[in-house]
């Protein structure tokens, strides 16, 4: 199962820095954000979240990408949407709940962690979104 999660995130990172310059050549990591920071960060964090991890869990893929960056919809094509979903949902099973942990700025990213309860399994997502709030990255770690 770690296997699969591996070669997801290996998956989405390749389609991550494909977008919107996601890698710099040099970086940089702020650490956690004041609580007024966090909570502004959670207000659009948390529903983008819910509905990328639903939509994954549903084989939806305009709804996983509905809160994507151009770069990200761009990425995330129908077949690579489909062998993600078919190489992960299986061992995941139905996605259930998210739990936030904690965030921090890299590369001019927010990158925000959370667990995820599924079905099968609990998981660790790093969600990571760009200037305009929108979804840059989703990670299974």
């Amino acid at each position: 199962m770690k296997k699969l999660f591996v070669i997801f995130s290996l998956l989405v990172l390749v389609l991550t820095m494909l977008s919107a310059n996601a890698c710099k050549s040099v970086s940089t990591t702020t650490p956690a954000a004041t609580t007024a920071e966090t909570a502004a960060i959670r207000e659009y964090a948390d529903p983008a979240t819910e509905t990328t991890l639903q939509g994954f869990s549903e084989n939806n893929r305009d709804k996983y990408i509905q809160n994507g960056n151009p770069e990200f919809k761009a990425a995330v094509t129908q077949k690579v949407f489909d062998t993600a979903y078919n190489q992960v949902n299986p061992q995941l099973g139905a996605y259930q709940s998210q739990e936030f942990s904690s965030t921090e700025e890299k590369d001019g990213y927010i990158r925000v962690f959370y667990k995820a309860q599924y079905a099968k399994a609990e998981v660790k997502i790093l969600m990571v979104f760009d200037k305009n709030h929108l979804v840059a990255g989703q990670f299974f770690q």
